[in-house]
């Protein structure tokens, strides 16, 4: 920002970003008296957006209200995320509502300022005179921290706050907010005690909560948290703070609670909405999870937020809540909800984007949803060629495994799991509902491979009989598994040589089981045993027929 102490808005560049505009020539009269030169208008962030460069912004105004689409609030949660704003620009909510969820919400993304309608020429002048001050002050604290030089910029911040005690509060908050980006939590621990030894303020307090929170000493953090909040039951940071150590302590339906009475009072945190849906998950709460996903997908619609994760989350949990689902009616409902969102999906440009990304997904959904009609030859031929090939983009890996394990393919999902497991972005709560889908099904597996192993063994004796009975009673635990369905057409097929009367029967399940396997992709191993069972069953069904 240039400076000129005669007329500190010379050459200033000064957007207003407001839907309305009459207040775009109201404000830009008072700036201009003001003495800025260099004001631009726009009626939207979307249409903001794009044009804003972080060198290029000095001061912007943003109202709250913007019409459709992000409000004021998350627009300049965009910028912040975009990095779009330089640390010495000026940022201020403009708004005409004074209610305390709108005053939270705007407190919430720490503006340089708000304004509330209507405000005088004067009050204008005054608060840009202050914040101007305020920058210069901070110029070479600001810089640090744009060049990532944390450590530099907390001395400058001590520095200031010894030299100016009128200013050791902002000082003090962005020392613990650096502290907590370097993960140096004692040290916050330390300079907050050493604040509440002589007083007790509400923003120590809050972020001595997050502090002990952070050395996971839950129970004291608990217990500042209440301490807040008997001042101000509408204390998000402190209702935020104590739901994540309820979750932590295992007290899951208290912080849900907690963090869904936080979201209320301000709903359009895209961080609180994720921390909702990571405690929803954490507890197996499907309805919270819903919503919280539910409500994360419209708020990235047309931001900077938006991503296809979005999309497949929220799908995710109603296919979740299908599983536990017990009555037809809820199973109907619940089906009918993941294909009338897998359409809309189409319709939304992260999926348009990554078109190719979707159909796996999709394909994949599709295939859990027969599975949850019953048809489970259908599934398998859908996500053959995927399997078959190895060729599953690392996105869609959730969502192959959680197949897999329905249609009993237990090798092959724990091979996929354990792929997820080594990816870079591999997340936690996803890694941790899969592995408990794995655990749920941990005794199908063990009697399927117990089954499996014991007609194996039985096979190599010439025991073909009870090979046959153990691998169908394998397949009783895992219906679609390639493998044990090709070991028995194998017995079967040693068997029907010998079966004399019973060669009707065995002929038949050779061709049951054929179908199981018959017309997909399957891995080169399985392909070829395949191709090698059939040209054996051909032959055999051959001279069966011709000695009848």
């Amino acid at each position: 920002m240039s400076q000129n102490s005669e007329n500190p808005l010379k050459d200033k560049s000064i957007l207003i970003i407001d839907d309305q505009k009459s207040f775009q020539q109201l404000l830009k009269g008072m700036l201009v008296q003001l003495g800025a030169n260099n004001v631009s208008f726009y009626d939207s962030g979307e249409a903001a957006l794009n044009k804003i460069d972080k060198d290029s912004v000095d001061i912007v105004f943003i109202d709250y209200n913007l019409g459709q689409g992000r409000n004021g609030k998350q627009f300049l949660e965009e910028l912040k995320y975009l990095n779009k704003l330089s640390r010495h620009s000026i940022s201020i909510l403009v708004t005409g509502e004074s209610t305390r969820s709108v005053v939270l919400s705007v407190l919430e993304i720490e503006p340089d300022d708000y304004l509330i309608k209507p405000f005088s020429s004067g009050m204008l002048k005054t608060r840009l005179s202050k914040l101007s001050n305020k920058k210069k002050l901070f110029f070479d604290a600001n810089q640090a921290i744009e060049d990532g030089q944390l450590e530099a910029a907390v001395k400058i911040y001590l520095k200031i706050a010894k030299e100016r005690p009128r200013n050791a509060q902002f000082c003090y908050k962005r020392v613990c907010q650096i502290y907590f980006d370097l993960g140096q939590y004692q040290n916050a621990f330390e300079l907050l005690g050493n604040i509440l030894a002589t007083a007790r303020p509400t923003w120590a307090l809050t972020y001595m909560a997050q502090t002990c929170m952070f050395l996971a000493q839950y129970d004291k953090a608990i217990r500042i948290c209440d301490e807040l909040l008997g001042q101000n039951r509408f204390n998000i940071d402190a209702l935020d703070i104590k739901a994540l150590c309820l979750n932590h302590l295992d007290q899951g339906k208290e912080s849900i609670f907690l963090i869904e009475q936080s979201c209320n009072i301000s709903p359009h945190s895209f961080a609180r909405q994720k921390t909702f849906a990571e405690i929803a998950q954490a507890n197996n709460d499907l309805e919270a999870l819903i919503k919280a996903h539910g409500t994360l997908l419209a708020m990235s619609k047309g931001t900077a937020f938006s991503h296809i994760d979005y999309q497949f989350n929220y799908i995710r949990a109603m296919f979740s809540q299908l599983h536990l689902a017990n009555s037809k009616e809820e199973k109907a409902d619940l089906s009918n909800q993941i294909k009338g969102s897998l359409r809309q999906a189409q319709n939304d440009p992260t999926v348009t984007e990554q078109h190719a990304l979707f159909k796996e997904f999709n394909t994949f959904c599709e295939a859990r949803l027969s599975v949850s009609e019953g048809d489970f030859l259908d599934a398998k031929k859908m996500i053959a060629p995927y399997i078959a090939e190895q060729s599953l983009s690392s996105s869609v890996l959730p969502d192959s495994v959680m197949a897999l394990f329905d249609l009993g393919e237990f090798d092959d999902a724990n091979a996929q799991l354990e792929k997820y497991k080594e990816l870079n972005e591999c997340d936690g709560q996803t890694l941790k509902q899969l592995q408990e889908r794995n655990e749920s099904l941990a005794n199908h597996q063990t009697e399927f491979e117990q089954h499996n192993v014991r007609g194996i063994e039985l096979y190599k004796k010439g025991d073909f009989q009870n090979a046959i009975e153990q691998f169908e009673m394998a397949l009783k635990y895992a219906p679609m598994n390639t493998g044990s369905a090709l070991n028995l057409l194998q017995a079967l097929l040693q068997l029907l040589p010998r079966a004399n009367q019973a060669a009707d029967v065995i002929l038949e399940k050779c061709r049951s089981n054929f179908r199981l396997v018959e017309g997909m992709a399957l891995p080169r191993q399985h392909a070829k045993r395949l191709e090698d069972l059939k040209f054996e069953y051909n032959k055999l069904a051959k001279l069966y027929s011709q000695s009848n």
